[in-house]
């Protein structure tokens, strides 16, 4: 029997090993996607404000405040993930992940909220910008 369960191992650890490597590229896939989309969220927003004051029309400072606000904490977000890109991944980390302390939960969680409101404010804001350009 242990000589049964010895010849499969080797096929069980190639498995796991490229289940992993699946598993990374889709999560790198992800990344990117919203990455473009967060890009293409600020395009959205600068495009037509460029184009307003390209035109001479004056722009509230509060409206110019809130999208600069916006674009900003979009770029902050992808600076401190450049950031981390730089540290040692051990092979016990490639193979079962890496444990999340609770701090770095709550840093997350924290982060995906404002992720979220600042989503909504820049939906209003382009709201804002197609009504005030009809």
């Amino acid at each position: 029997m242990s000589a049964f369960t010895s010849y499969y191992v080797p096929h069980v650890i190639y498995s796991l090993a490229i289940t992993s490597l699946g598993m990374h590229l889709l999560s790198q896939r992800k990344t990117a996607e919203a990455e473009r989309f967060q890009l293409a969220a600020q395009l959205s927003l600068l495009e037509p404000t460029a184009a307003r004051l390209r035109s001479g029309e004056r722009i509230p400072s509060q409206e110019l405040d809130r999208i600069t606000k916006l674009v900003r904490s979009h770029r902050a977000g992808t600076s401190e993930r450049e950031e981390g890109s730089g540290e040692e991944i051990s092979w016990r980390e490639v193979m079962l992940g890496r444990k999340k302390d609770a701090r770095e939960a709550v840093e997350e969680a924290r982060r995906k909220r404002a992720e979220e409101w600042d989503r909504r404010d820049l939906e209003a804001v382009q709201k804002e910008v197609r009504s005030s350009g009809s």
